[in-house]
């Protein structure tokens, strides 16, 4: 058993290329069949018609051996042997020991008895037969089949050339065997073919995936082929592959973000902290007096406003994105909420020497009413601290079934450096500037928030010296 264990891991090993399994599988199975096949013309098939043959002669035989054992004269048995081969048109030659005595067809009988003569044919018994095919000399088969008279001792033979339909039979044996044969090597070919035009694509995707696993993610999956679900499957697979180098990226995108949120966030709560400690420590001498106390405290309670302010902010934006807070969407008349927003403002923008300029027209929209107002809230504190004089407007205006809101300013203007990343949390275009008015760097980040939550966007149009312009849609609500 471990001999043909073995030669069976030779023969299909337990790890091979697809060619190869192809390969062996063709050739086992279509070798299989041309075995069978073979095996039944060479040995089933061949008998079969030989000994179809010999019933044949056997029968004629025993025609010619009882008119040889009847009772008429030698002579007139001769003669009716005549007449039976010239009217069957099979030759008949009779034989005592080695030497010819009588044959009905002269033209085969020397062949014949020189060819029994060599098959020692005369040693038959009596109750044997003897069958054999020979070639004459002009290239014509013929058959011979011989039998011993008991009574007379002669050796009685018949001889009649191979039927054609006979001679059709056997080659087509050798015809059809050669015929297997060459199957058999087309089939092995084309299987080679086959599993070749199967296994270079495989390959190809093979590689592929293997230089995506070795950090080359930007090599893309492409296979020549013209079979459909290699196709598909190379389609689908580089599908994939996008996705994860999407899905890379993004990740690499939001580390990169929690990294700079955690150093934003330590940052900027470590300046109120030393901030307020600072003046508790001063507070605690009691050489200040009363209006240096005063002041102290008053600085420490800003930047505890300021601390609070943060916390604030990061728990809006928090709730924000995880939908925790839902959205209360009503009816808002949006020309009072710009005029309660404006007002609001106005004694910073006159403080500044800046002109407020907005919208009066009625319109109703669909929406969060806080939450829009501190959507404006936080545009307009923008617009007022970035501008050192010049105009802040706030307008509005119908477009088909939504509203648009715009909040722009005459001020410095943000550079396209800065557009892609206004948004981010705790980017600033001026550091400097937005601390020392004491802003988080957040609003906008909410700003973007809640108008997502809306289910709409910001937009920014903005260049240096010619101001900003930020604005968004929301829906009317007689649209709606």
């Amino acid at each position: 058993m471990a001999y043909l264990s073995r030669i069976w891991q030779l023969v299909f090993p337990p790890r091979a290329q697809t060619q190869t399994w192809m390969f062996l599988t063709f050739a086992l199975f279509v070798g299989l069949a041309v075995a069978g096949v073979g095996s039944y013309v060479l040995f089933i098939l061949r008998t079969q018609i030989r000994d179809a043959v010999e019933v044949t002669y056997s029968m004629e035989l025993e025609h010619v051996l009882e008119t040889l054992a009847g009772s008429a004269s030698l002579a007139e048995q001769l003669s009716q042997l005549d007449d039976r081969s010239r009217s069957s048109g099979i030759r008949v030659l009779l034989m005592r020991q080695d030497s010819l005595v009588w044959t009905s067809g002269p033209e085969m009988a020397r062949a014949a008895v020189s060819h029994m003569r060599s098959d020692r044919a005369p040693g038959l018994e009596p109750d044997e037969t003897y069958f054999s095919r020979l070639r004459l000399p002009d290239g014509t088969r013929i058959n011979l089949g011989a039998a011993m008279q008991q009574e007379s001792g002669l050796l009685v033979a018949i001889l009649q050339p191979e039927h054609p339909f006979h001679s059709v039979a056997l080659d087509m044996q050798w015809t059809l065997i050669f015929g297997m044969i060459m199957a058999l090597l087309m089939a092995l070919a084309g299987s080679w073919i086959a599993s070749d035009r199967v296994t270079t694509p495989l390959l190809a995707i093979g590689k592929s995936a293997d230089n995506i696993a070795r950090g080359k993610l930007e090599t893309p999956i492409r296979v020549t082929t013209r079979s459909a679900e290699i196709q598909d499957l190379a389609t689908n697979l580089d599908r994939m592959s996008v996705s994860y180098r999407q899905k890379i990226g993004e990740l690499q995108r939001v580390t990169r973000i929690q990294s700079e949120f955690i150093g934003n966030v330590s940052h900027e709560v470590r300046n109120p902290i030393f901030s307020i400690s600072g003046y508790l420590e001063a507070l605690g001498s009691s050489k200040l007096s009363d209006e240096m106390r005063s002041r102290y405290a008053a600085k420490g309670l800003l930047n505890l406003q300021r601390l609070g302010n943060l916390f604030n902010d990061l728990i809006e934006i928090a709730r924000l994105e995880y939908r925790e807070d839902l959205l209360e969407t009503t009816e808002v008349d949006l020309a009072g909420l710009v005029h309660e927003v404006s007002e609001t403002m106005r004694p910073k923008a006159n403080e500044r020497g800046i002109r407020l300029a907005t919208s009066s027209r009625p319109l109703h929209v669909l929406a969060d009413r806080n939450r829009i107002r501190q959507v404006l809230v936080n545009l307009l504190d923008n617009a007022v601290a970035y501008s050192d004089a010049g105009v802040v407007e706030c307008l509005y205006h119908r477009q088909d079934d939504k509203v648009r809101i715009e909040v722009a300013d005459d001020g410095q203007g943000i550079s396209e450096e800065h557009l892609g990343r206004i948004f981010d949390r705790f980017y600033r275009v001026d550091p400097a500037r937005t601390r020392k008015s004491g802003g988080s760097g957040l609003g906008l980040s909410i700003v973007k928030q809640i108008l997502h939550a809306h289910g709409e966007k910001i937009h920014v149009d903005s260049r240096p010296g010619d101001g900003s312009r930020f604005w968004f849609h929301l829906p009317a609500a007689d649209a709606a």
